[in-house]
């Protein structure tokens, strides 16, 4: 039976803002709602490979998240998966104390999300889409490293859609 692989994804951002005047009170609120879709496929709007997992970072450690050897294990088999391009990443920081270096200098550092670092503060998020040709990756440019920055153990959660090579 071949693989098959969709996404419906959608990001909301909901604020409300009230300033108390000297005469009078501003109140100003506006809800934004972007979705998407991929598609099973290699191009535009598609994408074939799904990878996530729960990682530990040890104080002041640093975890190599190979794009072209994510680890794949479910009900008891195992296997790899590479990716080509990169679609959706999420990146979600579950500790409330520790930020975290996100795109750190490493051997085959993957440069398509960043040229530098991204800082993901305490309790953070990092998420990013790009939906049409996706993030490339390639045998020498695809280990995207993520050192935390705190006292303690860090837990991460990591989502990656992308197309397999």
């Amino acid at each position: 039976m071949a693989a098959s692989f969709s996404l419906t994804g959608s990001l909301r951002v909901a604020p409300s803002w009230v300033d108390e005047l000297n005469t009078t009170a501003l109140t100003d609120s506006v809800t934004v709602l972007k979705s998407f879709t991929l598609a099973n496929g290699t191009g535009n709007a598609q994408a074939n490979g799904f990878y996530k997992d729960v990682l530990t970072i040890a104080a002041a450690g640093t975890v190599n998240v190979d794009l072209r050897a994510l680890p794949l294990v479910f009900m008891g088999g195992s296997g790899t998966l590479s990716l080509a391009s990169v679609k959706v990443l999420l990146i979600v920081n579950r500790s409330s104390t520790a930020s975290l270096s996100v795109g750190v200098s490493v051997a085959n550092r993957w440069t398509g999300l960043a040229a530098g670092l991204i800082t993901v503060g305490p309790a953070g998020v990092l998420y990013t889409t790009q939906l049409t040709t996706g993030l490339a990756t390639t045998a020498s440019n695809k280990v995207l490293a993520i050192t935390n920055n705190g006292a303690s153990a860090a837990d991460i959660e990591v989502y990656i859609v992308g197309v397999k090579t």
